[in-house]
This record gives C-alpha cells, sequence and structure tokens, in this order.
C-alpha cells in the first residue's frame, strides 16, 4: 500500500469498520475495504483484479471438484489455466514496454500492468496448483479468496502469500480484538522499523542514486561505485521497509504476512542470499519453476540449467527490457559460479567464507545496476566507467558539491548504515527479524528503543511537501 496522510485515515476507517463488525462479517468487511482501496487507485486495476480473481476461483472450484473423480481433466484445467495466467501476465508486460516507448496502439490502452497484477497472478497460479495437488483441504468461499487476492496491505507490493497460510488465519483473524497488547506492540515495532528505513535512508539514497544510474558518463569512478553502493541500500531500505510496514499493518487486522526479507547482505552465499531476499519470491520461484523442472535431482548439469531458468524468469517477471533479463542471467551464472566453486571445497577455510561474503555483497552490488539503470546500454556504460574510469576526474568532496549533498546529509547516511547494519547482523546472528528480537527485551529497553527510532524518523527523515519523495519502488513490478 501507498502510506501518505489519507493513507492514516483510510486505515483508521478500516479499523473501526472491521473491528465493530460481527465476527462472522468481518472477511466481507476487510474485502469491501480492500475494494475500494484499490478502486480509489485506479479502476483499471480493481477491474483487473476482480476478473483475474474470478477466473481463478472458477477453474481452481472445478480443479478441486473433479480431483479425486477425475484427476486427468483437472491436470488438464489447471495447466490451461495456468498457461492463461501466465499469457496475460506476458502481454501486459508487453504492453507496459510498448506503452513506454509510444508504440502502443490506442485501441490497446488497457493493455499495460495494472498495480499489483504481478504479485496476485502468481498468488492465482499458486493457488491452481496447490489445488490440483490436494493442498486445499477445505475450499475457500469466494468472500475468503477475493480477500485472499485483494487484501490492501500487501496488494501493491506483496509479500506473494501462499493460499494455505493466509486462509489457516481465518478464524484467529475473525476473533482478533484490537485491544490486544502483544498484537498492537508487534505491530508498533514493524511500523516503526519499516519507516526508519524507508524515510532516514530509502528516501535519502534516492536523491542521488537518480541523478549518477541515468549519468554515467559525468562522474568519476568514486562517484559511480559511491552510486552502486547507494542504490544498494536504497533498494534493500525501500522494498524491506515497504515489507515491515505491510506487516505491521496486517497485525492489526489479526493476520501475519510473510517476511519477505532477513539481513540479506548478511549472505554467506549466492543461494542465501535469495534465502533472504524477496523471500516471498524465491520460494515461488523454488516451489513452482525450479523443483519441477527437476531441481537438483537430475545431475549437476540439469541443476545449473535449472538455476539459470529461474533466474531468467526472475528477471522477465520483474521487467521486458534487456536490462532485467540481464540482472536476471547475472544472479543465474553467479549462482552457479558459487555453487560449483563449493562442490570443489574452495571456501571451506575460515579466512575464504570471509572472502566469500564480501564477493557475494560486491557482486550483488554490481548485478543492482543493471536493475537500476533505464537500459541495458547505460548499465554497461556504467560498470564500465565505473571499473575503467569515464575520463572525468574529480574528488569525492566535489562529487559532493556536484551532487549537492551536504556533510551533513553524508554523514546521516553514513550513520544510519551503520546502524542499520548493527540491527541486520544482530537479527542475523538470532536468525530472527529486528522487530521481532525488540519483542524478546524487556519493556524499558523496547521503548527506549522505539523512542529513538521515532525521534530520527521526526528529525532526520525526508517527507513532508518541501522534498521529492519516491513512492515505493516495487509498485512498478
Amino acid at each position: 500500500m501507498t502510506f501518505e496522510f489519507t493513507t492514516l485515515l483510510f486505515l483508521t476507517v478500516a479499523l473501526l469498520a472491521y473491528y465493530f463488525s460481527a465476527p462472522k462479517y468481518r472477511p466481507f468487511v476487510l474485502m469491501m475495504v480492500s475494494f475500494g482501496y484499490i478502486a480509489i487507485m485506479s479502476r483499471l486495476a480493481f477491474a483487473f483484479m476482480v476478473a483475474v480473481s474470478v477466473f481463478t476461483y472458477v477453474a481452481g472450484f472445478l480443479i478441486h471438484r473433479f480431483h479425486d473423480g477425475r484427476p486427468v481433466l483437472s491436470k488438464v484445467l489447471t495447466v490451461l489455466s495456468v498457461v492463461a495466467c501466465v499469457s496475460l501476465l506476458s502481454v501486459l508486460k508487453m504492453g507496459a514496454v510498448l506503452r513506454a516507448r509510444d508504440t502502443l496502439p490506442s485501441f490497446m490502452a488497457w493493455a499495460v500492468l495494472p498495480i499489483g497484477f504481478s504479485y496476485y497472478i502468481f498468488q492465482s497460479i499458486s493457488f491452481l496448483v496447490d489445488t490440483e495437488k490436494g493442498k486445499t483441504e477445505h475450499f475457500p468461499s469466494p468472500v475468503d479468496f477475493l480477500l485472499y487476492q485483494s487484501f490492501f496491505a500487501k496488494f501493491i507490493s506483496g509479500p506473494i502469500e501462499r493460499a494455505e497460510n493466509f486462509f489457516s488465519q481465518k478464524e484467529a483473524a475473525a476473533t482478533a480484538k484490537f485491544f490486544n497488547e502483544e498484537n498492537l506492540n508487534r505491530s508498533f515495532a514493524y511500523l516503526v522499523y519499516g519507516f526508519s528505513m524507508k524515510l532516514i535512508l530509502a528516501n535519502r539514497f534516492a536523491k542521488y542514486t537518480e541523478i549518477l544510474l541515468n549519468n554515467p558518463d559525468f562522474h568519476s569512478r568514486i562517484g559511480l561505485i559511491a552510486g552502486s553502493l547507494m542504490y544498494t541500500l536504497q533498494i534493500y531500505t525501500d522494498f524491506a521497509g515497504y515489507s515491515s510496514i505491510a506487516i505491521g499493518i496486517a497485525l492489526l487486522f489479526g493476520i501475519r504476512l510473510t517476511q519477505n526479507f532477513k539481513a540479506p547482505y548478511t549472505a554467506k552465499s549466492m543461494s542465501d542470499f535469495w534465502r533472504r531476499w524477496h523471500i516471498s519470491l524465491s520460494n515461488w520461484l523454488r516451489d513452482y519453476i525450479y523443483i519441477p523442472l527437476g531441481g537438483n535431482r537430475k545431475g549437476a548439469f540439469r541443476k545449473y540449467l535449472n538455476t539459470v531458468i529461474v533466474f531468467f524468469v526472475c528477471g522477465l517477471w520483474h521487467g521486458n527490457g534487456l536490462n532485467f533479463v540481464a540482472w536476471g542471467l547475472i544472479h543465474g551464472f553467479l549462482s552457479v559460479v558459487d555453487n560449483f566453486l563449493e562442490s570443489m571445497h574452495v571456501f571451506e577455510a575460515k579466512a575464504m567464507k570471509i572472502v566469500r561474503r564480501i564477493l557475494v555483497f560486491i557482486s550483488v552490488s554490481t548485478a543492482w545496476i543493471f536493475f537500476g539503470c533505464e537500459s541495458l546500454s547505460r548499465a554497461l556504460v556504467y560498470v564500465k566507467n565505473m571499473i575503467l574510469g569515464s575520463g572525468v576526474t574529480m574528488s569525492w568532496a566535489e562529487e559532493m558539491e556536484f551532487l549537492e549533498m551536504s556533510n551533513y546529509q553524508f554523514w546521516i547516511m553514513i550513520i544510519g548504515v551503520v546502524i542499520m547494519i548493527v540491527m541486520d547482523v544482530f537479527s542475523s546472528i538470532n536468525e530472527k527479524d529486528f522487530p521481532e528480537l525488540l519483542m524478546e527485551k524487556a519493556l524499558s529497553v523496547r521503548l527506549a528503543v522505539l523512542f529513538v527510532l521515532l525521534v530520527l524518523i521526526l528529525v532526520y527523515g525526508v517527507y513532508g511537501p518541501s522534498e521529492q519523495v519516491i513512492g515505493f519502488m516495487y509498485m512498478d513490478f
């Protein structure tokens, strides 16, 4: 969801309507609230969401009905329904590309990827496949399914929820009470943590990364290296911040969403990075593409080929531009190389394990350039100039002046990143999200940490009418 002052008003009304409703009507109320939220943002997005959801529900109902008595028909329906979902996603993504290039015919104005489509179409596919596999013990009611597809806290940027996880919470959510101390504390911790990442760091990085990524020929090597690092941190703090806020909002309604991030830049390998980054997407790609292709069960070559295919699809999911394809293939290639070196016992020594972590971070950071630049050619120029130099010779002080970055802004970013690293390392060591770790501390410690984060947001956050604040980055995928 987006987060503005009007969002606070909307959320207040939604909570009042939800908790003043009888438990059996709560799913319907939350569904209608979510419908209203989507329709206000985009009527086209609302129309697509309803159409896709109705199609998926009817197809899923038939698949579920024929599962035991006519299994062949059930499988055929599943394949056809999944192909229909994939085809529609492909058409809309291509339409978005053509619209950006001003080559889309006027009569096809509808063929542009609507808000949230990539997320709920993947939910639709997983629902259809899981239904055919018999994982759906109790087929959901139309209201429950439409709520699963449209729930406003996750609609724009996920996470990509699994049906069984979402539906299993129905009873707990229906009987939840707003004034539940533990739930409110946990929700507040996630909200403050998420807003601190977005407002203090992500929005601040965004001021400079757009300039650097779009103009690689006008900056020195040190400026381009700094731009790569800032974009690496921006995309993490932006998306992870959104995910934490979404979790916090969902908790207010008694719903627990899947955590999407687990300190990914502390990863010890490329595969470990993808177990920590955009977890709901990584798990989806593993369960519905990698494993059906054979996974690692058919020898090393097939394992590596399947890995590359998965990351190729991952790149296409994010966008049809060649830069996104390149980004996906780079991750596929790096994952294969990393896994191969691991199989050769290259990283067994303690020193090599440290080297491996550093190489993973550098590799991921470099790959993000292809993700952030507008085209493949510009990304290649950026990488070339970052390594070989662009011919522009400026000191870091001159770069800061050129970017209109004050020492004040620079040190806020440095200190903010250091604090974030400490929190991520702490989370990684304990294998828990930082808000969850905070909940385990004494009340005095918890209040002190949250108070400090709130003050930092108010004093150092980038927000308000005087700032050019960008929306959440993953709203476009």
